[in-house]
């Protein structure tokens, strides 16, 4: 008489999916304006010729007559205007936010630890739909049941959970099932039930340990992954100085991918705990009540007889 099958809501899967395809597309859309990006900004280089100008319309200006301030005005003037402006005349780009660095930063091990981020936030949210306690142990059926036995119709309360695909259901129906055999044996096809159900809960929610426990090796991987960068730009450096924005680059990769693998680490294992709680829980409720219904219908078989 066992039967395996989720202990989930109609439509709860549906509302989990569409809330995982809604965080992929925003996700996909912050990373598609990683294309668009500027360069950080370099430091203006048309100061210093406006420096040798001015420096050299000081210098005519001593050696001649001062008789043309004037002019010395208009030498002047040229060499302020592009103080703002590159060696190329044009505008320097605009600064990146923190936002956007952190994209380019993180590169495609962080665009993996952004889609296993979404399926982890799509776990949590279907496991909050199903593992309640008022959806393991029905309320409804629970009343149904009672009546059904306080009214002696033990068939209507077999048919009841054999149409119902809860906790509660499937203990109490294979403890009706097994009855006849002794209400030792009911009980302990009852325990038995119990043990795979849990079995079942408990192999959806190891997927969050799993979750917890790759997070810091990914971030492990980008952070070597990162310093490999920033010691490749020293080493091919040529005797050079190397430029200190690209050490930095390598520097900057390392450390977001790690925070980034710890940020999905840690709640994954707080929700594992949680959860692992949850379906405890939910097994010592169902279990009470299944054996006070099964109790309850052992009485009232026995009241049945004599009045037979």
């Amino acid at each position: 008489m066992r039967q395996t099958s989720d202990l989930r809501p109609a439509g709860a899967g549906d509302r989990a999916w569409f809330l995982f395809l809604t965080l992929a597309c925003l996700c996909a859309w912050l990373a598609a304006g990683r294309s668009g990006l500027a360069a950080p900004q370099e430091p203006a280089k048309g100061e210093a010729p406006a420096a040798k100008a001015d420096d050299a319309a000081k210098a005519d200006g001593a050696a001649a007559k001062p008789a043309a301030p004037a002019a010395e005005g208009e030498a002047s003037k040229p060499s302020a205007a592009p103080a703002n402006l590159t060696d190329d005349g044009s505008r320097p780009p605009a600064r990146e936010n923190m936002l956007q660095w952190a994209i380019r930063a993180s590169g495609p091990i962080g665009l993996f630890l952004l889609c296993l981020s979404i399926y982890f936030t799509a776990l949590v949210i279907r496991l909050f739909m199903e593992y309640r306690v008022s959806e393991a142990v029905p309320a409804p059926l629970v009343e149904r049941l009672e009546a059904a036995i306080r009214d002696k119709k033990f068939q209507e309360a077999y048919d009841v959970c054999k149409d119902n695909d809860s906790f509660l259901a499937r203990l109490v129906r294979t403890g009706i099932a097994n009855l006849p055999n002794g209400r030792q044996e009911a009980k302990d096809s009852m325990l038995a039930m119990s043990d795979e159900i849990v079995t079942t809960l408990e192999m959806k929610i190891s997927y969050l340990a799993t979750i917890g426990t790759l997070g810091p090796m990914i971030g492990l991987v980008g952070t070597v992954w990162g310093m490999i960068m920033s010691f490749q730009t020293i080493a091919t450096a040529g005797g050079e100085q190397p430029r200190p924005e690209k050490v930095a680059e390598g520097i900057s990769t390392a450390l977001f991918i790690t925070l980034e693998g710890i940020s999905l680490s840690v709640p994954a294992i707080f929700f594992f705990a949680f959860f692992r709680n949850r379906v405890a829980q939910m097994a010592m409720e169902a279990n009470r009540v299944a054996d006070r219904t099964i109790s309850s219908l052992v009485a009232a078989a026995k009241t049945t007889k004599p009045a037979a």
